[in-house]
């Protein structure tokens, strides 16, 4: 493993720690220095890589993607000053107890997005290493040890045989499927198959509930909560579970959604063991399995799902099959901490159906909490079965009133859009730039309120 030592122009010691058969470009060094100088108020710089001679766009840092994607330590720049007592080798167990210390901290990370470091492809462990790797993570964080991935060098968060309890809320006007039953049913028997005696399910229901909700299951750990008004609010829906639930974790889960995958709520729960997550989210798919949701992104203010229409197995090519880091997560099934949810003031009843699910995550980030997507949960998304989409005037306005400038870190701005006016949601692909693009400025994760000018403008 190697440690290399520089000096930046403000004169402050810096260290870059990569594995012995990696290659730092020529001037990764002084790029990263320039990051350290420009961002005082960064303590480490993360950079892309070219992995297996294929450039890997990485997305901003992401504590839970060193865990579950560890070549994304390959190269770490961090000040002397923040990290001197605890770097020896470089190797990887050097980088962990960075990352965590980082974590622990609060501190602030930087992302240069240009390759600045070549490695080999990662390999499957030996036994050795296995133990090796597994006893640095046990011991730098506590209660959190790790499985297999879904490809070599890959890993997941073994959630173990315990969680803590989880009260899912299910807002429902009780339509029907496709075959004629009520869709909350198909809901309900998913999340009821993954819950122990502890767990509960509240059905908030209002004055558009067909039926009586009372009557769709004698499961005595289901409830019914009243919500208020007459015309249906999503916001106000959640906010009326979230205050009757009794449990830390809360699980939004919407109607028209259902899967026989085991462990899914689980694979959810992990990620709120470590206190700085606010949020975890599952992989949704069509009913033809291709991908619905895998992660929010931001496109000139506008919320966009990645990949959607994709097999899941084409994540593998961007690295975005392991759990990670996002900037938001639709609310279509979202498991939240109480206590966070409550401290941001929930959702926000201005927005009746739409972008409550993308301010609520933004109030989280920028309280300094973070939001994970967990590709190795999956459920069915029938989308929009219990109503029509709508985004009304009010509500677009009063978004980018809010959130208008807000760049997303978590997205690479090397990646090419398709730019389709037909189809928005394709200008969230990961797809390669066709001409390549200058060199990006590094950029950090700090979640800002800004108001997008122009976009008002065309609103009004």
């Amino acid at each position: 493993m190697a440690v290399h030592r520089f000096v930046t122009t403000s004169s402050t010691d810096a260290l870059v720690t990569c594995d012995d058969d990696a290659v730092l470009d020529r001037d990764a060094a002084a790029l990263m220095a320039e990051t350290l100088d420009d961002l005082p108020h960064v303590q480490a710089v993360i950079a892309d890589a070219t992995v297996a001679g294929n450039r890997r766009r990485r997305p901003g840092w992401s504590p839970t993607g060193v865990l579950t994607d560890p070549v994304e330590l390959t190269a770490v720049a961090v000040r002397a000053s923040f990290a001197d007592d605890i770097i020896t080798t470089g190797d990887l167990a050097d980088r962990l107890r960075v990352a965590r210390r980082l974590l622990e901290s609060g501190a602030e990370v930087a992302h240069l997005p240009r390759s600045v470091v070549r490695v080999a492809a990662p390999e499957e462990l030996d036994a050795d290493q296995w133990t090796e790797l597994t006893t640095t993570i046990a011991s730098l964080a506590p209660g959190v040890s790790l499985l297999p991935g879904v490809r070599p060098g890959s890993f997941t968060l073994d959630p173990g045989p315990h969680r803590a309890p989880i009260t899912a809320l299910i807002p429902t006007a009780g339509f029907a499927g496709a075959d004629g039953a009520p869709a909350v049913e198909k809901a309900l028997a998913s999340v009821l198959a993954e819950m122990g005696d502890d767990d509960r399910v509240l059905l908030v229901v209002g004055a558009e509930f067909r039926g009586d909700p009372v009557m769709l299951t004698p499961d005595t750990r289901v409830g019914i909560v009243r919500r208020r008004g007459d015309v249906f609010n999503f916001s106000v829906a959640v906010n009326s579970g979230l205050l009757a639930a009794t449990t830390d974790l809360v699980l939004l889960l919407n109607d028209d959604t259902e899967t026989d995958q085991p462990g899914w709520l689980d694979r959810l729960a992990v990620h709120l063991t470590d206190s700085t997550v606010a949020a975890a989210a599952p992989l949704l798919r069509f009913p033809d399995g291709t991908i619905q949701h895998v992660g929010v992104i931001l496109d000139d203010a506008r919320p966009l799902h990645s990949f959607v229409g994709q097999e899941p197995t084409h994540l593998a090519e961007h690295h975005c099959d392991v759990a990670r880091d996002v900037l938001a997560v639709t609310g279509a099934c979202m498991l939240v901490r109480r206590d966070d949810a409550l401290a941001v003031g929930g959702f926000n009843t201005d927005f009746a159906l739409s972008f409550n699910d993308i301010d609520f995550c933004l109030k989280l980030r920028r309280a300094g909490r973070r939001i994970v997507i967990e590709p190795g949960a999956s459920l069915v998304h029938h989308e929009s079965l219990s109503r029509t989409p709508t985004i009304t005037g009010a509500e677009w306005d009063t978004y980018i009133r809010r959130w208008g400038h807000v760049e997303d870190p978590w997205y690479h701005p090397d990646h090419h859009r398709p730019d389709d006016p037909e189809d928005l949601n394709r200008n969230a692909d990961h797809l390669a730039p066709i001409i390549q693009p200058p060199p990006a400025s590094a950029r950090d994760t700090r979640i800002r309120s800004r108001v997008h000018h122009g976009r008002i403008q065309a609103a009004d």
